[in-house]
């Protein structure tokens, strides 16, 4: 899981953010499952979105750094609290809440949350306090010098988003074997940048 700087929220959700809070909160109670990215325009709110989370990442996954993703039509934006929750449904259209997925990691995670889950936008978040790369098999644990808090946060986090299942962690090993026969390759049109920066 890369660092990440997260970007001012688009005008659109200053402007009707609270309007689409309400409407959704609203809606829920008919329908919990219902949920509707509410349209300005032509545009939804999860269009408005989409650009801008996908330059905080560059265009990778924020959880697993997977890279290219999907088809962008299809491509989840991922509510860190999961909207579906009674406690964190009013933060369905919360900017900070918002994150460029992968299908694989969203899939994983679905409406799971416990309180500790790892965010990359933190302003204290570096992989290395929490996490480290297995290079022989591609696997990822919590790093054994990290405090024991911090290596329980790093558990939660693996566990939740899938990060260290077997499909994980081959995906990994046949990137960093690509990425060392590139010539000049240029890290972030890589996926797992991390794993393929730390085996080098």
């Amino acid at each position: 899981m890369r660092k990440q700087q997260r970007p001012t929220a688009p005008q659109q959700f200053d402007e009707h953010a609270e309007k689409w809070k309400d409407q959704w909160l609203n809606l829920r109670k008919q329908n919990p499952g219902g949920f509707t990215w509410y349209s300005i325009g032509k545009s939804t709110a999860r269009e408005w979105a989409l650009p801008i989370l996908n330059a905080m990442t560059q265009g990778h996954c924020s959880f697993c750094d997977a890279f290219p993703l999907e088809d962008r039509s299809k491509i989840p934006v991922e509510h860190f609290r999961p909207k579906s929750r009674e406690e964190f449904a009013h933060l369905a259209f919360e900017w900070t809440n918002l994150y460029y997925c992968c299908g694989y990691c969203q899939s994983e995670k679905h409406d799971q949350w416990e309180e500790g889950l790892i965010s990359p936008d933190e302003s204290d978040y570096s992989f290395q306090r929490y996490f480290v790369f297995d290079f022989t098999n591609g696997g990822i644990f919590p790093n054994p010098k990290s405090s024991d808090a911090d290596q329980e946060l790093a558990n939660i986090t693996i566990r939740l988003f899938g990060l260290d299942t077997g499909t994980r962690r081959q995906y990994r090993m046949l990137e960093c074997d690509k990425f060392a026969d590139a010539t000049h390759p240029e890290i972030n049109d890589w996926a797992y940048r991390d794993y393929l920066e730390s085996s080098t």
